[in-house]
């Protein structure tokens, strides 16, 4: 939205009155002497029509700026004068001299101002003059000095650049950026590698900073430093973006010699060995793995990545960068590790045993398979139990059958669940399966009978026809909970059977008045609030939070959701997520009203009521219409994208259910 502020009262102002006049003229057809007296105007659009005007005259146009910046009465006559002349300079460097001497100007604007532009068009010839303004008083002055003389890579500044940034001490972000910027620009690691020995923290931090940019090798001598936070820099330094990966090695091997667990330090450390590749840097992870001193996520960290070793994620496993296809001989890590991640599952940490689980089922290391329906059995938490349940599943194993019928009976619904889900993998008959799953759907819990209902689409249809059939009527007749309706659908999508699905369409568009809502009604009830809250902050194809907000996190270009569950029953929660433009909240559509008596009158809609509407006409303007003298209405299409196109069915019944629970 783009908004205009003014002050009406002001519009004759003689200030405003000039403006306006010199914005009118042409520029081109006025003499030099009065572009430099426009120079002295206080709107800098002024300005800088006339700036651009005296840098097309040359010569004659310099002698204007000389003028301009010999006087002492206008700073920003001073300032366009500078940025006129670096203009010039661009095509004659011989103009770039005329800056100079103002690099010691009484003015520190008019000293930051020289310094930048000749920094800018890199005037080499200037270098030497940048040097003594590393000591300005003037943090801007100093500033531009240090970025002056990375763009020219004077060699000579290094250790002038380093004392700016020792006597800096951190105290000023942009000043050891403009520090650490020149020094990588003038490319010369081995002094600033020379710092990992420097008393001064500011220093060594700067000098991680600089070397990551230029991606040197130096940098893995910061991994041996005393403080946690200039290591994990180091760290962040050569894994992250580009990467320096002729650091890895060392990066790597920090896992043994370390004292520190922060967790940003250990992942880049795990990964560094993943993407080395080698013996060694294999050996580092399964020692890692297991030391029992060593934090448990982290440990659980180390067994994931032996579990890809042999084919590793195309993309980064810290900052999710493209890395390129890797692929290992898997036999010298299966015999190192197939011990290892046995032993592991008796282990008392529940991210140990949920990695060495998750290992297994990915090396399909069958010699496990008893161990892990033991877990199955006997494990006390819930993860642990499913993921060993789903390894069993994903690998040939004559255990597959115990597993299932251990996960149906078991106390915990959702590793009942996943039962549920894999109960096609039991070696029984096709029509008593059916019949299992029909037994579920009558007498468990909603997500035992969704689960029972999804399966149940990827069983051969002379076996479930007579089930879905059931479903249908109930659903029909209005006895079949809403929370089952998208997974019936789901299941009959999965059949193909174009009757049914004719029958699914037909029930559900008798609950909706409209096409677009009827194919969404199995979105209205059943979701995973959980997951919906996932979606809202988090989802970055949705980005729900960029324009609503919820309490005190998000934008404002939307409603803020807070009480919105209170405000909107649950069909047009749905309705705003697939169609935002069939209802515009009040104070966030532009509404255009044709009145019966010829009469267009457009604005924001402010409020609205059974009897009339009340519009936003202009500043401070609103003007209530009653609504039996409109003869049409047009909303604005809303600016809110429409989430069907964005997100899954599936994940708009989620966030429906995470709207009806703020209230």
């Amino acid at each position: 939205r783009i908004w205009k502020m003014d002050d009406p009262a002001a519009a004759q102002q003689p200030e405003r009155v000039q403006t306006k006049r010199l914005l009118a003229l042409d520029f081109t057809k006025l003499p030099e002497d009065s572009l430099g007296d426009i120079l002295k105007s206080a709107d800098l659009r002024v300005r800088m029509k006339a700036q651009f005007e005296l840098v097309k005259r040359g010569d004659k146009g310099a002698e204007i700026f000389k003028q301009n910046l010999s006087q002492k009465n206008y700073q920003l006559a001073r300032v366009n004068s500078i940025w006129g002349v670096s203009q010039l300079a661009r095509k004659d460097k011989k103009y770039a001299s005329i800056l100079l001497p103002y690099l010691k100007d009484g003015d520190a604007e008019i000293r930051a101002q020289a310094a930048k532009w000749l920094g800018d068009i890199k005037y080499k010839e200037g270098a030497r003059a940048f040097v003594p303004l590393l000591k300005d008083t003037n943090s801007r002055v100093r500033f531009f000095a240090a970025e002056a003389l990375g763009r020219v890579e004077y060699e000579p500044a290094i250790q002038p650049i380093i004392q700016m940034l020792r006597e800096n001490n951190d105290a000023d972000a942009y000043l050891r950026h403009a520090g650490c910027l020149a020094l990588a620009r003038i490319g010369k690691a081995e002094p600033v590698v020379a710092l990992a020995s420097d008393s001064s923290r500011a220093l060594r931090i700067a000098a991680v900073v600089a070397l990551r940019r230029m991606r040197s090798a130096g940098i893995a001598t910061f991994l041996k430093d005393k403080d946690e936070y200039i290591v994990t820099e180091a760290a962040r330094g050569i894994n992250d973006d580009l990467s320096i990966t002729w650091a890895l090695s060392p990066l790597g091997d920090l896992l043994k010699t370390t004292t520190f667990t922060n967790e940003a330090l250990i992942r880049r450390a795990i990964n560094a060995n993943v993407r080395v590749g080698s013996s060694e840097a294999m050996q580092n992870l399964i020692n890692y793995a297991l030391n029992a001193k060593h934090p448990s996520e982290m440990r659980g960290e180390a067994l994931a990545s032996l579990s890809t070793w042999a084919r590793p994620s195309v993309l980064d496993r810290v900052d999710g960068r493209f890395r390129g296809e890797v692929v290992r001989d898997s036999a010298q890590l299966i015999n190192k590790t197939t011990d290892l991640f046995i032993g592991l599952l008796d282990s008392k940490e529940k991210e140990v045993r949920l990695g060495a689980v998750k290992a297994i089922d990915h090396l399909h290391i069958q010699k496990g398979s008893q161990r892990l329906l033991s877990l199955l059995r006997n494990d006390t938490d819930s993860d642990v139990k499913i993921a060993a349940l789903k390894g069993l599943a994903g690998m040939p194993n004559p255990y597959i059958e115990q597993a299932i019928r251990t996960a149906l009976s078991s106390a915990d619904k959702n590793v009942r669940v996943t039962g549920i889900d894999l109960i096609t993998e039991l070696n029984i008959p096709k029509p008593l399966m059916a019949g299992l799953l029909s037994q579920v759907i009558k007498t468990k819990t909603t997500e035992e009978k969704q689960a029972a209902i999804v399966t149940l689409g990827n069983l051969p249809l002379v076996n479930t026809n007579q089930i879905f059939d059931s479903l249908l009527t109930q659903m029909a007749n209005g006895k079949l909970s809403h929370d089952l309706y998208f997974e019936v659908g789901e299941a009959l999508d999965s059949t193909h059977a174009a009757d049914l699905i004719a029958k699914y369409r037909s029930a559900t568009g008798k609950m909706s008045g409209d096409t677009l809502t009827a194919s969404f009604a199995g979105s209205l009830y059943g979701g995973d609030e959980r997951n919906g809250r996932r979606i809202f902050f988090r989802n970055q194809s949705a980005q729900c939070i960029r324009c609503h907000s919820y309490d005190d996190i998000g934008g404002n270009a939307g409603p803020k959701l807070n009480g919105i569950a209170t405000r909107l029953p649950r069909e047009k929660l749905l309705e705003a997520l697939i169609n935002p433009s069939a209802r515009i909240s009040p104070g966030y559509g532009v509404v255009t009203l044709q009145m019966k008596d010829g009469k267009i009158v457009s604005g924001i809609a402010d409020s609205e009521n059974e009897k009339s509407i009340t519009l936003k006409t202009g500043e401070n303007k609103t003007e209530s219409v009653s609504k039996d003298k409109i003869a049409k209405r047009t909303n604005a299409a809303s600016s809110m994208p429409e989430m069907r196109n964005i997100l899954s069915k599936k994940e708009i019944r989620d966030v429906v259910s995470f709207l009806t629970t703020l209230k």
